[in-house]
């Protein structure tokens, strides 16, 4: 593991997107742990320390923007880092994830490179 990162909480409901990101993470040497809404990444951190969460933005019961907003209202969710990942490339959609407390984002479909070398440099800062 070239990087950081230890930990890392995938938010997605899309199962092609997960087992991607799970591959691709899981390869580099990551310990992945899944979930499918924003309830349930709340649970997660509550439960769980993560160096880094991958955050669908639209998702049911409760989108990736608002389960940032609630994860970085807790103690354990004030120093994550948090990637939002939509597949919206919509200037209006992309400056709301930008004005979210989110750290980064990326746009799905994955390039793969591109994703590993945003998680590689986001593991080399140091902590928000």
């Amino acid at each position: 593991m070239a990087s950081g990162f230890h930990k890392i909480l995938i938010v997605e409901d899309d199962e092609v997107n997960l087992l991607i990101a799970e591959h691709i993470l899981e390869k580099a040497g990551y310990e992945v742990n899944s979930v499918t809404n924003g309830e349930l990444a709340i649970e997660a951190i509550e439960k769980d320390d993560y160096d880094l969460i991958l955050m669908d933005i639209e998702m049911p019961l409760m989108d990736g923007l608002e389960a940032a907003n609630k994860i970085r209202s807790t103690p354990r969710g004030r120093n994550i880092r948090i990637i939002a990942l939509t597949a919206h490339t919509l200037p209006e959609k992309l400056a709301e994830i930008e004005a979210a407390d989110i750290d980064d984002y990326m746009i799905k479909p994955f390039d793969v490179e591109k994703f590993e070398s945003l998680i590689v440099q986001l593991s080399q800062q140091q902590t928000r």
